[in-house]
């Protein structure tokens, strides 16, 4: 089975960074100092994020309506001891609310300014309060839940994501009020609960999944510009995928980094899924 296993960015103060997630959001973090890397993770099935150290005198990141790039998304039980303990290490998040049918959420951005979701397993009208984890950072264990992507032709999307890379579409959520449709997929033999899945019924049974979803707002006739490759940005994700050989060929990605962008700009590095 394949799966989403590096979501690497290039920060300036990365040591700095990483400290930030573990000690806020209560990610385990290690260093490669040859690589001059730090990763934070969650322990599980879920993402690692990778911080490559860059110049400081390099391009600022700063987080737009406009690029192909959007947010992390950290899925937890109560959203709302989750946020008291972010503000009470002195992060501001902003006041969670229900999105429609969506979810219960809020957002907020680390030091260096890269979004991230804190999105509750429950709607509002359905949450039972936990018994909160005092050991843990965020009173309650944790998993980034979402990478999201922004896309302006969703059936390309689709054409590489589900049918050349192998992953599974497991929720259509049409948020066209907003201009928008989110579409979710995942590495994954799981079958959602509704077979439609269109259906509000499969929504809080995704927010509660241990692996990481990639979550793609489609905005037909908005502009989504491809990532930067120099300074502060988002450098690549990471997939590992079954058949690997075979993919490749067929995209006719670079052989020699298996990397290559996918329609709309989000740098892509494929590795051969391990058995």
């Amino acid at each position: 089975m394949g799966k989403i296993s590096e979501h690497v960015i290039r920060v300036v103060n990365s040591a700095s960074l990483a400290s930030w997630y573990k000690t806020v959001m209560g990610m385990q973090v290690t260093e490669d100092a040859s690589a001059k890397t730090w990763t934070a993770f969650y322990h599980g099935e879920g993402v690692k994020l990778v911080f490559q150290e860059v110049a400081s005198k390099g391009t600022t990141y700063k987080s737009s309506r406009d690029s192909c790039y959007w947010k992390i998304g950290v899925t937890v039980s109560d959203v709302d001891l989750a946020r008291e303990k972010i503000m009470a290490a002195g992060t501001q998040v902003s006041v969670p609310n229900q999105f429609l049918d969506v979810g219960y959420l809020c957002h907020l951005a680390d030091p260096n300014g890269f979004t991230i979701e804190l999105l509750q397993h429950t709607f509002k009208q359905n949450f039972v309060k936990p018994f909160p984890d005092p050991s843990l950072a965020l009173g309650q264990t944790a998993v980034i839940g979402q990478i999201t992507t922004r896309s302006q032709d969703i059936e390309a999307s689709l054409g590489l994501y589900r049918d050349s890379l192998g992953m599974k579409l497991l929720s259509i959520q049409d948020i066209s009020d907003y201009g928008f449709c989110l579409y979710f997929l995942a590495f994954t033999a799981e079958n959602p609960p509704d077979q439609d899945l269109a259906s509000t019924k499969n929504r809080e049974w995704l927010w509660q999944r241990p692996y990481t979803t990639l979550e793609i707002q489609c905005r037909p006739g908005q502009s989504c510009v491809p990532m930067d490759k120099e300074g502060e940005g988002v450098d690549h994700i990471t997939m590992e995928v079954e058949d690997y050989a075979n993919i490749l060929t067929k995209l006719k990605a670079d052989q020699s980094n298996s990397s290559f962008p996918d329609p709309d700009g989000i740098q892509l590095k494929l590795k051969s899924a391990s058995r």
